[in-house]
């Protein structure tokens, strides 16, 4: 059978390509292809912001226990992007490095962070509650449905 001129035209053919639903991490940054070594968690870490070194961002993240992944701890034969920082191989791409620290400190700071963060909700709610109960600020507003009605004259209509 053939096909008719209707199922040949432009309108027959499929507008655009079909998708998966599935999302994947960009290769370069995924650290899958890059595992933590035992005990260890790893992040990337920006060393460079519009082209200019970001030595602030690196040296906060080694105060907070990062140290740069060097390229040695990885097996050879892995391909792994690697940059020189501070006459370091380490692992790194486009202003980023590849940094590590101990799981249990790691876990500390993040036990610290979610403390410091119940601490200022609780904060937060108690301000609103002092706030409330002394009628002001957060108080429910009040309406005015005064009104007012006055009768007035015209401009220089005397009686």
């Amino acid at each position: 059978m053939a096909t008719s001129r209707t199922q040949e035209t432009r309108a027959a053919e499929e507008v655009h390509e079909t998708y998966t639903d599935k999302w994947e991490s960009p290769a370069l940054l995924d650290t899958h292809n890059i595992p933590a070594k035992e005990g260890f968690v790893q992040r990337w870490v920006r060393t460079k912001t519009k082209g200019d070194d970001d030595q602030n961002n690196v040296f906060r993240k080694i105060n907070q226990g990062w140290k740069p992944r060097m390229l040695s701890s990885v097996p050879k034969g892995s391909f792994v992007p690697n940059i020189d920082f501070q006459g370091s191989d380490v692992i790194g791409i486009h202003g980023m490095i590849l940094m590590e620290r101990p799981a249990k400190q790691h876990e500390a700071q993040a036990k610290y962070n979610r403390q410091a963060t119940d601490n200022q909700m609780s904060a937060v709610k108690q301000n609103m509650f002092n706030v409330h109960e002394q009628g002001s600020g957060m108080s429910r507003p009040s309406m005015n449905a005064k009104t007012n009605v006055s009768r007035g004259r015209e401009p220089g209509f005397d009686d």
